[in-house]
């Protein structure tokens, strides 16, 4: 049994006794070469020695034509699932660094399938993607909608290309809904002080203020749940699907809150439209390190580590980190709001909701879920 150690793959496929197992991004499992059994010691002589010089000559090929990111990976590996797997983001759950683990090991997940984001790393996308020059439901960041969303979307608008999910085993990230908001609250995008995105520039402004905070929460979930609800009575159908409408500036045109997505319930992205759960394997935000190590090694792909936080985090001031506040700045007003917007996280993904205050030995962890 000849044992391959990490090569790139150059040929469409291996003649192997096992089936060869092709995964997302051309990653490609190999099983044992097929044996043979020549009638006659000299056959069996030059059968070797065949398998030897095509051997050779397959290493001194692929040692001149290194392709990023098309592994044929060991032998150790191959008993991972046949599907290739595809990354679900939901924001604030750390998402962007798992796009650039992949993405630095030649796997577009997430949004380096549409676009170009020099801060993930992203370069290459894979899915042709026009981003609207208005805020859009359903055609802003389609990274960021929930899988069954983004299947209606693109049945309802060609503009969204393919769908990156289909006929692949999901995986996204939870988080805890009190820890995520605050995270909401310092994103670059469309937390209090947006960088990148929409939004009333602070700068200026003392951000690590609890009031401030808790202000913050109040008004975006509001808004966010008023948006939701306008949408929903205006763009659905009586069983619920998304009704095709025109898109444009003229014909409409989204609060950016609702476009971009941030802070919508995690357990839309778990599941379809009939209670069905659809993403196959669910990290945790509070242990993400070790689950991901243990869902990367299941699938083969090892070699993929997430970036130090520290010296190396996505959108991380790393000068700010030990200044930022925590839930446990949220006051009882912001609790209440976070328990009734986000009940449904709490209940299906096993985190434990408070009434009015977080006791000393309250823990962002989840417990139980109840998933199906």
């Amino acid at each position: 049994m000849v044992k391959f150690s990490r090569y790139e793959r150059l040929f469409s496929s291996v003649e192997a006794r096992d089936s060869n197992v092709l995964g997302c991004n051309n990653r490609v499992i190999v099983g044992s070469l097929s044996k043979s059994s020549p009638s006659s010691k000299r056959e069996t002589k030059i059968f070797f020695l065949a398998i030897l010089l095509l051997l050779a000559t397959i290493q001194i090929v692929l040692h001149h034509y290194v392709t990023r990111g098309n592994d044929i990976i060991s032998l150790e590996t191959a008993s991972h699932p046949s599907k290739c797997l595809e990354f679900v983001h939901i924001t604030k759950t750390g998402g962007s660094a798992i796009e650039r683990a992949g993405f630095e090991h030649g796997i577009n997940w997430g949004a380096c399938h549409y676009t170009n984001i020099k801060e993930v790393g992203c370069s290459n996308p894979d899915i042709e993607y026009t981003p609207p020059n208005f805020q859009s439901y359903e055609l802003t960041s389609p990274w960021h909608m929930p899988p069954s969303m983004l299947s209606e979307y693109i049945r309802n608008n060609s503009a969204l290309g393919k769908n990156p999910y289909d006929g692949a085993d999901l995986f996204t990230v939870v988080r805890n809904p009190y820890d995520r908001i605050v995270s909401e609250y310092y994103c670059p995008w469309q937390g209090f002080s947006p960088k990148f995105g929409i939004g009333n520039k602070t700068k200026t402004q003392d951000i690590n203020d609890p009031i401030k905070l808790n202000n913050w929460i109040k008004d975006m979930i509001t808004k966010l749940s008023a948006a939701m609800k306008v949408f929903d009575e205006n763009n659905r159908d009586i069983t619920g699907r998304i009704i095709k409408r025109k898109q444009g500036k003229k014909y409409n045109k989204d609060p950016g809150i609702l476009a971009q997505k941030h802070f919508v319930n995690q357990v839309n992205y778990i599941f379809d439209n009939n209670g069905n759960v659809i993403v196959k394997n669910i990290l945790h935000y509070e242990n993400l390190s070790d689950e991901f190590h243990s869902l990367m090694k299941k699938y083969g792909l090892s070699d993929l580590e997430l970036p130090n936080k520290q010296s190396g985090g996505v959108y991380t001031d790393t000068n700010s980190l030990e200044k930022k506040m925590t839930y446990r700045e949220l006051d009882e007003e912001s609790i209440r709001i976070i328990n009734n917007f986000a009940k449904p996280d709490f209940e299906r993904l096993g985190y434990t909701m408070v009434e009015k205050k977080f006791a000393e030995d309250y823990s962002l962890e989840a417990t139980v879920s109840n998933l199906h």
